[in-house]
């Protein structure tokens, strides 16, 4: 391969600082000082069903970048001459794993053995779909992205069913959540049916990384994932008044309107690393996204084995190390800030375990 194309396939600094913001994003969310809504910031917390807050974002745009990065995983195996087939088993491996992982994670989060879906299985189950989709042209997969989204609609809007309402995105009286009462336990927040528009979600990541391998100016990289992210927002709020927005179910205008709002972001990350070439600011996050998935795994366990269930004392009281860190620092600035403190501390503890790993080349991968 030409010197060029080999350029177009080197790795995206931006997307991994993206990945990074993502994984930290989720980290920060994820462990609040206390879960008390009255307490928690409300973009911190997912929405109860109908909306989307930042909390909420944060899953999508990890489809997203897992779309993005696909087509640029491609051409390097093309450019190394790998057979497809070899391609494939490679992609069934890593669904495999994640979704493997995925399960061991929430197992240990719940004490028992458990094969319910999560959030690495989902993207394991989607980087597989979407990766037969892969080396589709790209106007065929505008058109399988547009399809799923009404697909779902679809399956919303006639699927009867007792206790069902044909056409409600309403808690428990969906079609949905009917449909996925044959396969998940009660328990499951997230839904099978949410799939159908979740591929959308891969494939517009998809259709914007096979446009930035093709980049032959960065400019109109940056204006193009502008416009598509404006649109994509737009779109979205606009369906809303129709379908709305709701993640747990991934309705069709949750899916249009986060895939806009990762363009938009990752607009502004390719535009100050890769136009600006201003990278020291980040470094961070670089270093995050390297790392994303045995950093989303190891932090699980580590705050369901030792931040949850060791045993220390606060002023002669026991308590878990969670409420320790969380009681401390809400006694000096507040229970607000407190709980924003201890987010913090535990993505600063994350990016720790990333920088020593980063230092030392440890990147693992599946």
């Amino acid at each position: 391969m030409s010197e060029s194309n080999s350029f177009l396939t080197k790795r995206l600094t931006s997307l991994d600082a993206f990945r990074g913001f993502a994984i930290a994003g989720m980290l920060f969310v994820n462990n609040p000082g206390t879960w008390d809504e009255t307490i928690v910031p409300h973009q911190l917390l997912h929405s109860e069903w109908f909306g989307c807050t930042f909390a909420d974002l944060i899953f999508p745009f990890f489809l997203f970048i897992v779309g993005v990065a696909m087509p640029f995983s491609d051409a390097k195996k093309r450019e190394a001459a790998v057979p497809y087939w070899k391609e494939i088993l490679v992609a069934a491996r890593r669904a495999l794993l994640l979704y493997f992982f995925g399960a061991f994670l929430k197992s240990a989060l719940l004490n028992m053995p458990v094969l319910h879906f999560g959030i690495l299985q989902r993207i394991g189950v989607l980087y597989f779909i979407v990766f037969l989709l892969l080396r589709l042209k790209v106007k065929w997969q505008w058109v399988i992205s547009v399809a799923m989204l009404f697909v779902w609609w679809a399956i919303l809007a006639f699927v009867k069913g007792p206790g069902v309402i044909p056409g409600s995105f309403l808690r428990d009286v969906n079609s949905a959540q009917y449909l996925d009462s044959f396969i998940l336990s009660p328990n499951d927040k997230e839904t099978i049916i949410s799939m159908i528009p979740g591929i959308s979600t891969v494939l517009f990541g998809v259709i914007a990384g096979k446009y930035i391998l093709k980049r032959k100016d960065d400019m109109s990289v940056v204006r193009t994932l502008l416009a598509f992210g404006a649109a994509g927002v737009t779109i979205g709020l606009v369906w809303n008044e129709i379908v709305p927005l709701c993640k747990i179910l991934w309705s069709s205008s949750f899916a249009v309107y986060t895939a806009g709002w990762s363009c938009l972001v990752l607009a502004v990350f390719y535009w100050l690393i890769e136009v600006k070439k201003k990278t020291a600011w980040a470094f961070p996050f670089v270093v995050f996204g390297m790392n994303a998935i045995t950093l989303y795994v190891a932090t699980g366990l580590f705050v369901r084995w030792v931040m949850l269930q060791w045993k220390v004392e606060w002023h002669g009281l026991p308590t878990s190390p969670i409420g320790f860190f969380y009681k401390t620092f809400s006694e000096f600035a507040g229970p607000v800030a407190g709980s924003l403190l201890y987010s913090t501390f535990i993505v600063g503890l994350g990016w720790l375990l990333c920088y020593w790993m980063y230092r030392r080349h440890l990147f693992l991968k599946v």
